[in-house]
């Protein structure tokens, strides 16, 4: 009898054996999402209405930014100001209640100041056409003829003609919602020597949410929110565009822009005066 096998499988029989692990049965959590506002109830958003309000007196940023507490501040709850191209309002999406009292603070905020400072200030817009060939300045007033000594030095057109001049007078007041336009043509050929070009050339211009600085020891500032014009051709339709905002001191000529219309250049002038009372 071989006794040597058998007390080996004795010996392997009577190891301890590794525990063998066992499966994991809890599932992998995912990372814990970050904590967000719920989504408004339906019936919340159903129950909301909107209003828009007319500001008259006061600045409607500055309104907004007073009643922004009125509000439930709820998602889909919404509070907007509007001042661009003369429309001065304030929006309101929310529930009826908030609006009703929204409403109530606007009717005793837009209220003139106590004292409503006003000023007279006199806008003088020039509109100058300009050839690479040389033109006399005989046909420019006596205030421009400076101007375009310095435009001759920056530009490469060497001739200059005036298309046309506006002169208003505007009142200004400090809430920064002054505005004033003008409409006028140029001359026929203004763009070509020979004549031949589709005319009348229309100008419409705008500038709007004017108002005065400037410290008290030196000359006034006007600044003007955004100053627009536009060149029209009866035919061909926009010509050339110019829309940017402009700070002007007393007395002061500022080249608002310049730009390019059938090899001509287009610039325009601008210039305040303070009318004292």
């Amino acid at each position: 009898m071989n006794l040597i096998p058998s007390l080996l499988l004795t010996a392997l029989l009577a190891a301890p054996f590794p525990a063998l692990a066992q499966p994991s049965t809890t599932t992998p959590q995912a990372p814990a999402a970050k904590a967000s506002e719920p989504d408004p109830d339906p019936a919340m958003l159903r129950a909301m209405r909107s209003k828009i309000f007319d500001v008259k007196h006061r600045s409607p940023v500055w309104l907004v930014n007073s009643l922004r507490v009125l509000g439930s501040g709820v998602r889909g709850a919404r509070l907007d100001s509007n001042d661009q191209d003369g429309l001065y309002t304030i929006s309101v999406r929310d529930f009826p209640e908030n609006i009703a009292t929204i409403e109530e603070a606007i009717k005793r905020l837009d209220v003139p100041s106590a004292i409503q400072k006003t000023s007279d200030v006199e806008l003088t817009l020039h509109v100058l056409f300009a050839s690479k060939s040389a033109a006399p300045n005989v046909d420019l007033p006596a205030d421009l003829q400076e101007v375009v000594k310095q435009l001759r030095g920056t530009l490469t057109y060497r001739g200059y003609t005036l298309a046309a001049s506006f002169v208003q007078r505007v009142q200004i007041l400090d809430n920064g919602r002054s505005e004033t336009s003008g409409l006028g043509f140029a001359l026929p050929g203004a763009l070509g020597a020979d004549g031949k070009e589709s005319l009348p050339l229309k100008m419409e211009w705008r500038a709007y949410g004017l108002k005065l600085g400037g410290s008290t020891d030196g000359p006034s500032v006007l600044e003007v929110g955004s100053f627009r014009l536009d060149l029209q051709e009866e035919k061909s339709g926009t010509l050339a565009k110019f829309n940017t905002p402009i700070s002007l001191r007393e007395g002061e000529r500022v080249v608002v822009g310049t730009s390019v219309v059938k090899d001509h250049g287009v610039i325009v002038v601008l210039s305040a005066h303070l009318i004292k009372r």
